[in-house]
This record gives C-alpha cells, structure tokens and sequence, in this order.
C-alpha cells in the first residue's frame, strides 16, 4: 500500500506543456498557503506611519500586493524554466519566492504594492528574453509609472532598443508612465494615487531629509546626513553616467545578449544604482533580491549573491522597523560594495567568484 501510494504520487501527468506529479501539486498549492499564513500572522503589525490615512490604505494594499506576490512567483518560476529548462528549479524558486522575508515583510508590514512594480519588472525581462522586445517595454512602462526603482532597468531597454530588439513607438509608454507618475506624485496627494499615497505618508512621517534611508550604500560610509543637496546632485550626475557607461560597454563588446546576459546585466543594475543613488531607502533591493534569486538558479555555483544580497535587505527592513540597525550599515555597505565587484566581474568577463566547501581528507 505505501509503495502503491509513493508511486502515485511521483508519477507525472501530461498538463498541457508541462508534466507534473502530484506532489509537485502539492508544492504548487501549499506554497501561497503557507506565505499567506505568515503574512497574516504579522498582518495587524502596522510599523509603518501610524496614521488613519494610511490605515485606510494599507488594508486594501496589503490584499493587493499579497496577490501579487503570487503572481510574481509564478513569473519567476516560469522565468527560471525559461533558463534552465529545469521543473525542479522552477517550482523552488516559486515557493522560494514566496516564502522570501523581505517579500513577505513587504505585503504584511509595509504594504506599499512593492511587488506589483516589481512583478512588471520581472514580467518585462521575461518577454524581452523571450524575443517579444514591444510587449517587454509597455509592461516596463508599468513598472516605471508603479514605482521609480524601475529606473534601475533604463540601460537594458536601452541596449534593447540598439540591437533592434524593440521598436520606438513603443518606448512612449514608460516615457508616459514617468511622466503620469511625476505628475501625479509632485501634487503632493491632490490626485489621490493609492501607491502613491501611502509612499508620500511615509515620506512625511520620516521627518528628517537624509540622502540615504537606511540602505547600505555609498552614503552611509560618508554618512546619510551630510551635505544632503550636494550630493543629491552629484549622485544623480553620477548615475547618468554609469546608465550610459554601461550601455556604451556592452554595445563596444559587439556581442548579443543571449537569455542569462540579460538577467545577469539587470541584476547587476539593480544593485549598482541603489548604492550610487540619493534618497534610496529600506524597500529598494527587493528587486535585486527577486533578480539575484533567478539567477542563482541557472548559476548555482554563485549562491551566496542570492543569499547575501536578501541578508542585506532583511537588515536594512529590520533597521527601520526597529529604528536602528543591529549592524552599522556602513559595514555593511562595504559588503554590498563586493557583491558588487562580484557581478561587475562576472558579467564583463564571465568569471565567477565561487564559494564552496571541501571535505577533509584522513
């Protein structure tokens, strides 16, 4: 009977394109179970401005963006598929994706609608990695308009559109998504945004201006108030600059970006800007961390970007929700500083900084 039952529940069945077993089901269906059940647990925290504005928002956001969470995961697992052709893979870094702290923290305690943008994001990389480049840039003029760290994939729509992979025309929706998201937001609540809205209640119960909001970034090594307008100003000099860097090398290489090209230089993008950029805060490296996740997945070996980089997230999340961090982050600035090095390195020139163990001999 038990073997009658495990052989059950290992056989596959032909659904479609895929072929699933039963407990791959079972995976599929207790994974949002079990992220819904730790997103409701912490669900009544309310750490965020403690205002009846917000309050109003947030139960509606947290319910949107939990939703999206889902979404977001099955993007991702049918992104890692993509690369790797592996099921196994794609069904972990579903659930992994789930189950992800920072992510979660993001529906149940923040509940900004971070995962919405970022969905869109990650959705834009997948159909531009799959050759559909139009539809690629209006989902990414989604995500510009949801939120302005989609800024940190400009270089890849970019080098998109100078390899022919897009056509202009369609480049008038992200320009029309930051330019209503501009709109909107410099009207300080009188068009009323839900995103938007609970992003400007924050900004207000913040009080002081800093350069940098608890991410470990250039800033916290030189210190996040200091010389705040100056550096605003250099910084986005600066990014300019690294934005047309960047597209000007890899168009020099002459090479097409095949499929893990594209991951890689994104990912790598999504954690250069928010170390050079002023005014970045607590949320701006659930992008990198949904990235680093795929792209672990196709290159194993580099598992410690993924689990790193989500360290540095949970510390910078838990600095504002406990009002300092445990760890200076300066410190830890100089650790994202080499996960830094470490993609910089991989993607110019493919090589790999591994991190392995090796048994002891007798």
């Amino acid at each position: 009977m038990d073997k009658k039952i495990t052989d059950f529940i290992v056989t596959e069945f032909k659904i479609g394109k895929w072929k699933l077993a039963p407990i791959d089901l079972l995976l599929l269906i207790f994974a949002p179970v079990f992220a819904t059940m730790l997103r409701v647990s912490v669900q009544s925290y309310y750490a965020c401005p403690n205002r009846k504005a917000y309050m109003v928002l947030s139960d509606g956001l947290k319910i949107a963006t939990g939703c999206f969470d889902v979404l977001l995961a099955i993007v991702v697992a049918l992104f890692v598929f993509e690369l790797t052709g592996h099921k196994i893979k794609a069904f972990l870094a579903y659930a992994i994706t789930l189950l992800l702290p920072v992510l979660a923290a993001g529906s149940a305690m923040w509940g900004m609608g971070d995962s919405i943008f970022v969905f869109f994001a990650v959705l834009s990389l997948l159909l531009l990695v799959k050759g559909k480049g139009n539809c690629a840039v209006v989902c990414y003029g989604v995500s510009l308009f949801l939120s302005r760290y989609a800024f940190f994939l400009l270089p890849v729509f970019a080098i998109a559109f100078m390899q022919k992979k897009t056509k202009l025309v369609t480049y008038l929706v992200p320009l029309c998504g930051a330019w209503f998201r501009n709109g909107i937001v410099s009207n300080d609540g009188k068009l009323s945004f839900p995103v938007f809205e609970a992003e400007r209640i924050l900004s207000i119960m913040r009080g002081e201006n800093l350069i940098s909001y608890n991410w470990p970034n250039l800033y916290q090594i030189i210190g996040p108030d200091k010389f705040v307008t100056e550096y605003s100003l250099v910084a986005k000099s600066i990014a300019a600059v690294v934005m047309l860097v960047v597209v000007v090398l890899v168009l020099q290489k002459g090479e097409e970006l095949v499929k893990d090209k594209w991951v890689s230089l994104s990912l790598l993008l999504a954690m250069v800007f928010p170390f050079f950029m002023p005014q970045m805060d607590e949320r701006c490296g659930l992008l990198a961390d949904v990235l680093a996740l795929i792209f672990v997945m196709k290159f194993t070996d580099m598992y410690y970007v993924c689990v790193i980089h989500v360290l540095i997230s949970y510390i910078a999340y838990s600095a504002y929700f406990r009002g300092e961090s445990v760890i200076p982050l300066s410190y830890v600035a100089f650790v994202m500083m080499f996960l830094i090095v470490v993609m910089i390195r991989f993607v110019m020139n493919g090589k790999r900084f591994s991190i392995g163990f090796k048994e002891k001999e007798n």
